[in-house]
C-alpha cells in the first residue's frame, strides 16, 4: 500500500469511532485508488485458504455498466500463489510499500478516472469448459445508476482512496486518505482515523515482493511453499569495453527470505517482442537476503540494447515479478529497483544493495509525478534574464570596435596568403613566361 504526503485541504476533525473496514465474505475488493498512482488491494475474506490465485482474474470495463455499447475492457490474471484467510493481495501501478500485504504484483489494467467498473471472476474447468462466476466488483462515475455497488463520486480527487464499510443497507465505499505521517493509517475526512486491516511494512529494500505458493501443476519447490519470492532488482544490458555482452551482462535476483530460496524450475524471460529463456537447473539456491547474479556467460540470454524487459516466472509458467521496460541502455548503465521504481544508475552493483547515481544531464523535480512508473516529470533551467511572460530574455548582440574587425580581416587574408604561396608562386611563374614569350614574337615582328 502507498505511503504517500498526501493532505487534506480542511482539517481533520477527530471522531471517536469512525468507519471501520469490513468486508463481504469472498475474496473482496477492500481498498482501491483510481487516480494517480492506481492500486487495488484484495482481501480474501472467505474463510478459509485459496491455495491457487491464479483461478481468479481482475476484469476492468470504461464504464460503469458494462453492458453498455461500445465498452471496452481488459483483464489480467491473479499470480499462482496461495493467500491464507484474512490475507491480502496488493495490485499496484507503481511501487510502492507493502504495508504487510502478503502478496504484491503489478496492476496491469487502467482504472479510467471518470467512470469505470472493476470485477472479480473466478474460473474454473468443467466438463463442458471455462466457467466463470463473477465474485465481487465496484464501479464509478457520477452519473452511475446505483444498481451497481458504486464508490462516492469525487473519484477525481487525487489525492483520495477508497475503502469498504459495512453499513446497514450493504457495504459501502468510504473515501479517505493515507497518513503522511503514520504508516497505514487512513484519514477520513470529518471522522478522524482508523487503522487499515494491513500492518506496516518490515521487509528492506527491495519492498515489493509477492509470495510463492502452490503451483498450478503442483511442481513447486517443497522448500518454497509460502515464502516471497525472489525479487528482480538489477539488469546489466551493455557492459563497458573491456568487458563483453556474451560474458558480462547480467540479472540480479535478492531472496527477501529468512530461508533458502530454491530456483530450481524457475525462469528467467528476456526481451519484448521476441522472448528468450532459461531455465534454472535443480537445486539452484539463493541465499537468505541475499543477492544472486546471473551472467550472460551462464545463462546465455542476450540483453537488447535499445529496449527489453526482464521477467521471473515460476515453474508453472506464472509471471512472479517483471522490471519495467527500459529504453537505450547507454555504457555500463544499470537498470535498477530502488526507491520504489526502477530507474537508470551509472554505478552496477552486482551482488549487492542498488546504488542510485542518476546519470548527467538526467531531469530532476522537487516533487514526483503522477504518472505510473513513479518517474520525475519535471526538469529545472537557468537563465541570467526573463522576459515579463517568464522565458528567457533574448541576449543583446554586442557591438565590436572597427579596429578590431580590420584586425580580424587582416589576420585572414595574411593567413589566406599563407595557405596558398605555392600556388601563388606557380601562378607568378607562368606569367613571366608569357610576358617573356609575347615580348619575343613583338621582337620577330
Amino acid at each position: 500500500m502507498l505511503i504517500g504526503s498526501l493532505f487534506w485541504v480542511k482539517p481533520l476533525v477527530d471522531a471517536a469511532a469512525p468507519p471501520s473496514l469490513s468486508l463481504p465474505p469472498s475474496l473482496a475488493i477492500a481498498e482501491l485508488k483510481i487516480t494517480g498512482d492506481e492500486f487495488v488491494v484484495l482481501q480474501n475474506n472467505s474463510g478459509k485458504d485459496i491455495p491457487d490465485l491464479s483461478a481468479y482474474w481482475l476484469a476492468e470495463y470504461n464504464s460503469y455498466n458494462p453492458l453498455d455499447s461500445g465498452v471496452s475492457s481488459a483483464s489480467q490474471q491473479l499470480p499462482a500463489v496461495k493467500l491464507g484467510a484474512g490475507q491480502t493481495i496488493l495490485l499496484s501501478a507503481a511501487g510502492m510499500n507493502t504495508c504487510g500485504a502478503a502478496v504484491s504484483a503489478k496492476l496491469s489494467v487502467s482504472l479510467g478516472d471518470s467512470a469505470g467498473f472493476l470485477q472479480v471472476v473466478q474460473t474454473s474447468q468443467g466438463p463442458l469448459g471455462v466457467t466463470q462466476i463473477p465474485i465481487d466488483s465496484v464501479s464509478w462515475s457520477s452519473t452511475a445508476n446505483g444498481i451497481i455497488q458504486n464508490v462516492p463520486t469525487s473519484t477525481k480527487d487525487p489525492r483520495g482512496m477508497y475503502y469498504r464499510v459495512a453499513t446497514s443497507s450493504g457495504f459501502k465505499w468510504q473515501l479517505a486518505d493515507l497518513d503522511a505521517s503514520v504508516p497505514c493509517q487512513l484519514d477520513v475526512a470529518g471522522d478522524g482515523s482508523i487503522n487499515s486491516s494491513l500492518a506496516q511494512a518490515t521487509s528492506s529494500v527491495p519492498n515489493i515482493v509477492g509470495v510463492a505458493g502452490a503451483g498450478s501443476n503442483g511442481n513447486l519447490p517443497s522448500d518454497d511453499v509460502g515464502l516471497k519470492a525472489p525479487q528482480l532488482s538489477e539488469i546489466l544490458p551493455n557492459p563497458a569495453a573491456p568487458k563483453t555482452d556474451d560474458n558480462d551482462e547480467f540479472i540480479e535476483l535478492y531472496n527477501p527470505n529468512a530461508a533458502p530460496f530454491d530456483l530450481g524450475g524457475f525462469t528467467l524471460q528476456v526481451g519484448l517482442t521476441t522472448t528468450h529463456k532459461y531455465t534454472f537447473p535443480d537445486n539452484t539456491f539463493l541465499q537468505p537476503q541475499q543477492f544472486g547474479v546471473f551472467y550472460s556467460s551462464d545463462t546465455n540470454l542476450s540483453l537488447s540494447n535499445n529496449s527489453g524487459q526482464v521477467e521471473l516466472l515460476d515453474p508453472a509458467g506464472t509471471v512472479l515479478q517483471q522490471s519495467d521496460v527500459y529504453s537505450t541502455a547507454k555504457d555500463n548503465y544499470a537498470w535498477v529497483y530502488a526507491n520504489g521504481k526502477w530507474q537508470w544508475t551509472t554505478q552496477p552493483t552486482p551482488g549487492a544493495k542498488n546504488v542510485v547515481n542518476s546519470p548527467a544531464g538526467s531531469k530532476k523535480s522537487s516533487a514526483a509525478s503522477n504518472s505510473k512508473n513513479g518517474a520525475v516529470a519535471a526538469h529545472v533551467g537557468s537563465s541570467s534574464g526573463s522576459s515579463s511572460g517568464g522565458a528567457p530574455a533574448a541576449a543583446a548582440p554586442s557591438k565590436l570596435h572597427p579596429g578590431v574587425l580590420a584586425g580580424v580581416g587582416a589576420a585572414a587574408l595574411l593567413y589566406a596568403l599563407y595557405e596558398y604561396r605555392h600556388d601563388l608562386a606557380a601562378a607568378l611563374y607562368r606569367f613571366r613566361r608569357y610576358r617573356a614569350a609575347r615580348r619575343g614574337l613583338g621582337q620577330i615582328a
